[in-house]
């Protein structure tokens, strides 16, 4: 708003020479729209701003594009710099201002967005040369143009309500304001004017106020031979009179007088019945609150007793009775159902883990060679690591979103080498690759991910069993070596079962232990067929075994968070 409010010293040099009369007391409105694309809207901030204005100050205003260039003589005004569709305005302004004897200039940018109109207003008063900006959005044009205007232009407007005969209470949007005749300052814009008169027929009506201008009303009330008013509880209380439903909640007409039968209803309370009798020039009023059917609650907040027994009051007599007494509250929820609530968890956990079978099979990193590892030499087979899992899901089923465990050796293996089904030994450069690697560190993760879960609570304890399939992956590295020194890579796709116990400790805290076992489904193999290099006599019972991934067992330990 602060560039549109600016304007270019090339506009000045054209406005100097086009200037010739002084409007002191005259205000330009200029609108942009907010938003690209939102032109049009331009248009209808102009003859809403044309409407607002009174009709006797309108030649004090310039409203719009348009209007700027009739009152700079017929000059287009998109010859005139930053005053086009597209070029914004830039210092100075006050000498423009100045030049043209404009008392105040209002800069007006408004857009609709998905929340309704939306207004940005700044008033420069060169007099004062003081800026005032404002804004405002409501879901009617007119109110969010008013709601920004009013912030910082005087728009307060004087309203005349006559009415005859006199003495006419006069609502303005349900504000009791005073009685006929009344003159009296409102707001500019849409305005609801209610004159309410003993034994007259009352009478709203909309009036547009324009800004700084003067409205008035006057009216003439029709005398009624009675007035009838009727106020009925609880909301939604249907009305009828004579039989004739005339509305909800209260009714307020003229009636003939005599006698006439009002009958109140409402769902879950006893229907209220009375004829009445009206005499001429006389106002009826009922103001009536239904009693509740048998078995209905009706708690008045004023006057609940300590003893939590529900009163309900009657109306004229003040007669209190005693009713049902209120149901009481249901029990707070256990410890199982509020463990049953927290339906997602993340945890992290400490892993161990231990091979079952004497083989675990890694190739050759990338493309390096055909070498893969075999047999394990050495007795112990334990791993160990961390793990780390996120789930979420239902009751009594849920789903673990994806876990990953990362798990090393405890003690250094021996490996064996071999090379893949239908291949070859490895060789490099006329020398074949070892049989053996020694001291070799294994690197070991497995991820699992959308495994399902059947879930059990008890007190603070909550078990589940979860199934699935794992990918495992990892480095087989021997330091120091040479021949194999990008080392040998673990691929295989295993079936997991998983027993899993956790004990909430407070709110969503909870200790967490965990079971589970792991079967080989898939991935890589490996042979050691006897060597017959010299190194060791053939073996005379041909080819060993084949190798493969190891199934695994063990158990996780740690501490996670449901929610």
């Amino acid at each position: 708003m602060t560039r549109f409010m600016r304007i270019s010293g090339g506009m000045l040099a054209v406005l100097l020479m086009l200037s010739s009369p002084a409007w002191a007391e005259t205000t330009l409105w200029l609108v942009r729209p907010l938003y690209p694309g939102q032109e049009a809207l331009v248009e209808r901030t102009e003859k809403a701003l044309d409407k607002l204005i009174s009709s006797g100050d309108r030649k004090d205003h310039v409203i719009g594009r348009a209007e700027l260039a009739t009152a700079l003589k017929g000059r287009k005004v998109d010859e005139l710099p930053c005053l086009g569709a597209q070029e914004r305005c830039a210092d100075p302004i006050d000498p423009f201002v100045a030049t043209l004897g404009f008392g105040r200039i209002v800069m007006v940018q408004g857009g609709q967005d998905e929340a309704g109109f939306k207004y940005r207003v700044v008033s420069y008063e060169a007099a004062l040369n003081k800026v005032s900006p404002a804004s405002s959005s409501a879901p009617v044009l007119e109110k969010a143009l008013l709601g920004a205007v009013a912030k910082v232009v005087p728009v307060a407007s004087a309203l005349e309500v006559k009415s005859t005969p006199p003495g006419a209470t006069v609502y303005v949007d349900d504000t009791k304001m005073g009685t006929t005749p009344l003159t009296t300052q409102v707001l500019p814009g849409e305005r609801v004017i209610k004159l309410d008169l003993k034994l007259h027929q009352p009478i709203e009506e909309t009036l547009v106020v324009p800004i700084k201008g003067f409205a008035s009303l006057e009216k003439t009330l029709e005398k009624v031979a009675a007035r009838l008013i009727v106020t009925a509880a609880p909301a939604g209380t249907t009305i009828f009179i004579d039989g004739q439903p005339l509305g909800k909640d209260r009714v307020d007409r003229g009636i003939l007088p005599g006698q006439h039968t009002i009958r109140l209803t409402a769902e879950n309370h006893k229907a209220f019945e009375q004829t009445i009798s009206v005499k001429p020039d006389e106002q009826y009023v009922l103001d009536k609150t239904l009693e509740p059917l048998p078995g209905a609650v009706v708690i008045g907040p004023a006057n609940k007793p300590p003893d939590n027994v529900v009163v309900v009051v009657k109306q004229g007599d003040q007669q209190t009775v005693k009713v049902t007494p209120p149901v009481p509250p249901p029990p707070p929820p256990t410890q199982t159902e509020l463990i049953y609530e927290r339906r997602s968890y993340f945890q992290l956990s400490y892993e161990f883990g231990s091979m079952l079978g004497n083989g675990l099979v890694g190739r050759r990193w990338g493309n390096s060679g055909t070498g893969r590892t075999t047999s394990i030499d050495t007795p112990g087979r334990s791993l160990m690591g961390g793990s780390l899992e996120y789930g979420t899901g239902g009751k009594y089923f849920g789903v673990a979103v994806v876990g990953v465990s990362y798990l090393t050796n405890v003690e250094r293996f021996n490996l064996g080498v071999g090379y893949g089904p239908g291949l070859a030994r490895e060789i490099d450069a006329g020398v074949a690759g070892p049989s053996v690697i020694n001291s070799a560190r294994i690197h070991m993760v497995t991820i699992r991910a959308l495994q399902p879960q059947l879930r059990l609570a008890a007190w603070r304890f909550m078990f589940q069993l979860q199934l699935g399939a794992e990918f495992r992956t990892g480095q087989i590295i021997e330091p120091g070596t040479t021949f194999y020194k990008d080392g040998f890579m673990i691929l295989d796709l295993l079936a997991a079962a998983r027993f899993n116990l956790r004990f909430f400790i407070v709110e969503g805290l909870f200790l967490y232990g965990s079971g589970h076992f792991t079967y080989y489904i898939v991935g890589e193999t490996s042979r050691m067929e006897a060597p017959n290099d010299g190194g060791m006599p053939p073996m005379a019972t041909g080819p060993e075994p084949a190798f493969r991934g190891p199934h695994m067992w063990g158990f996780n330990a740690g501490v996670g968070y449901g929610f």
